[in-house]
């Protein structure tokens, strides 16, 4: 019973809705205003036909401006790749160009000194604590011999000390093992340079009496046999002299910066004088 009184309700609602549309539609061009009836069904189902109708507008508007942030993320992710591909690009042109000006440097210096000489990259540094060391990529089967000149357009970085047939391992001048009979280029006094540890040089066995100061410039002496005369040691940063003692302390800065060391040059046998 419940179930067909249901049905009568839906019916009568249908017939309903039926008789009031044939009523307004029978009306139409015959009058300029609604009739009473007319107006009690425009008037009730016209805010509901306005919010079924701007739902539907909002719906389509949000569902556009969905669609529309959809398209604007891919644009950007498309764009951000963009970029970042163009950025890798510039910093391999960039770094191709530094490499190319230091080529030039080491090419511009291999041509002052008068001696065959092997290029390198650096590949390694020796972690030990105990040696300032480097590792380079030329060794035996490229003529690279122990205690050869190691060096670059600003001056010395070292010397060979071990090699294999490929690789090489470079004692740095900053190694508290190396010592380099060297000299004080605007006075041509002597001393032995050596090695701190750190990033400096020490210039020893320089007596108090001979002329050194700050700024001045350090070079090879050429004595010893390994190193040329004439090539770039550092710059002298500190000068300390004591009263009883025979020797001045003569604080040396590399001319090298080890922290920037990419490429180098091996000689590989001793060349002439550069004075």
């Amino acid at each position: 019973m419940h179930t067909l009184g249901k049905h009568r309700s839906v019916l009568l609602t249908s017939l309903l809705l039926i008789v009031i549309l044939i009523l307004i539609s029978s009306n139409v061009g015959k009058e300029r205003n609604f009739n009473p009836l007319q107006t009690i069904i425009i008037e009730g189902l016209s805010p509901l036909e306005k919010a079924i109708v701007t739902s539907k507008n909002s719906v389509i508007d949000l569902w556009n401006k969905y669609i529309y942030l959809i398209n604007v993320r891919k644009e950007n992710q498309a764009l951000k790749r963009m970029i970042n591909k163009l950025k890798e690009e510039n910093n391999q042109y960039r770094e191709a160009i530094m490499a190319n000006i230091r080529l030039e440097k080491l090419l511009d210096f291999k041509e002052k000194v008068p001696a065959p000489m092997v290029p390198a990259q650096v590949v390694g540094w020796d972690p030990s604590t105990w040696f300032r060391t480097i590792i380079i990529d030329k060794g035996i089967r490229d003529g690279i011999e122990p205690n050869m000149p190691v060096v670059n357009s600003d001056g010395i970085i070292g010397r060979i000390m071990q090699t294999s047939s490929h690789y090489s391992k470079v004692l740095l001048i900053i190694d508290p093992n190396s010592a380099i009979d060297s000299i004080v280029q605007r006075t041509r006094a002597r001393g032995i340079l050596e090695g701190t540890g750190g990033g400096d040089c020490e210039l020893k066995y320089f007596s108090k009496n001979d002329d050194v100061r700050e700024g001045d410039r350090i070079v090879s002496s050429g004595l010893g046999g390994i190193f040329p005369k004439g090539l770039a040691l550092g710059e002298v940063t500190k000068v300390k002299r004591g009263n009883s003692e025979m020797f001045q302390h003569v604080k040396v800065r590399s001319s090298v910066d080890f922290t920037k060391l990419e490429e180098v040059l091996v000689i590989l046998r001793k060349p002439t004088s550069l004075n």
